[in-house]
């Protein structure tokens, strides 16, 4: 299936650059998917292939060839249970939830102007009585592309609203697995350290932050090394991430935090509890952490 083409005729005297004459036509998508979009030569003007910053002139003719649907990834191969209301996924390591440009809520072709992400997926090959016009797709959470693990998808507005708000009120209990390296001062404790965003757009542990905590627990160590259980009590970016490094632990694999060179980063969202808001029964989804991650820490020494 191939997205449609689109044809615009550029009439103004004066000259406008192409990737913000785009974006005009379609504000639907951000100047970066545009721009993107030029440089993989899926646009052309008078039939040639140009840069983002080529200048239009008078009678001008765009041509915008949009990508095709992108399906490498079958949804289907990645649930682990699924009811009427949701279903829950054991997502891989290096798989992106959505695209970085939020025009892909307004406008599903967004989603597969970039990489494959989780979304894509799901929208390209949904399940059973799953509702495509929902907002984000169904998503109540999110994890990091290189962290794998346990997610939950709804299916209908009614179930995702319920539990985006039991996400918020901290009614959903989440364990996670870490293998980090460093000195950890102690066994296991609590971490109340706030978290915010310093210039520039780095995440990092602020006293001026938002409110963020963490119970974590020492399972196993190897000298440096420790296999930590982690419970995010709340649910603030890179949460896990930042915490283990204030702590002086820094995730295995977290070229962000200055975590030692792994294979990818060694967090893993284990499981996931909740009282189902609909039918107020107790739900308990697990996923044991995949096999790259069991063998880095075998391979420690």
């Amino acid at each position: 299936m191939e997205i449609k083409e689109d044809v615009l005729k550029y009439t103004l005297p004066t000259p406008e650059r192409l990737d913000v004459f785009i974006v005009e036509n379609f504000p639907e998508h951000s100047r970066n998917l545009i721009q993107s979009l030029i440089k993989k030569g899926q646009v052309s003007v008078n039939g040639k292939v140009v840069k983002p910053s080529y200048p239009l002139e008078e009678n001008d003719e765009i041509k915008i060839i949009w990508p095709e649907i992108k399906n490498t990834i079958n949804i289907k191969d990645l649930i682990i249970f699924e009811g009427k209301n949701f279903f829950v996924i054991n997502k891989p390591a290096g798989l992106l939830v959505h695209p970085q440009s939020p025009a892909w809520e307004e406008n599903k072709t967004a989603l597969f102007a970039c990489e494959e992400t989780l979304v894509s997926a799901i929208y390209a090959n949904p399940p059973a009585n799953f509702d495509k016009d929902m907002p984000r797709l169904g998503l109540v959470h999110r994890l990091d592309k290189e962290t794998s693990g346990i997610m939950l998808i709804a299916k209908n507005e009614r179930f995702q609203s319920a539990m985006t708000e039991m996400f918020a009120n901290r009614e959903v209990h989440k364990t996670y697995n870490a293998i980090c390296c460093g000195e950890m001062p102690q066994k296991e404790g609590l971490i109340d350290v706030p978290i915010g965003r310093e210039a520039g757009g780095r995440i990092k542990a602020s006293p001026v932050g938002r409110e963020a905590l963490t119970e974590f627990k020492v399972k196993k160590q190897k000298g440096r090394f420790y296999w930590m259980e982690l419970h995010p009590l709340t649910g603030r970016t890179n949460q896990l991430r930042v915490h283990l490094n204030w702590l002086g632990c820094p995730v295995l694999g977290d070229w962000l935090y200055k975590g030692a060179t792994a294979p990818r980063l060694m967090l893993h969202a284990r499981k996931l509890e909740f009282k189902n808001p609909l039918t107020h029964h107790q739900e308990c989804f697990e996923v044991e952490p995949p096999l790259d991650f069991i063998s880095a820490w075998k391979d420690l020494k």
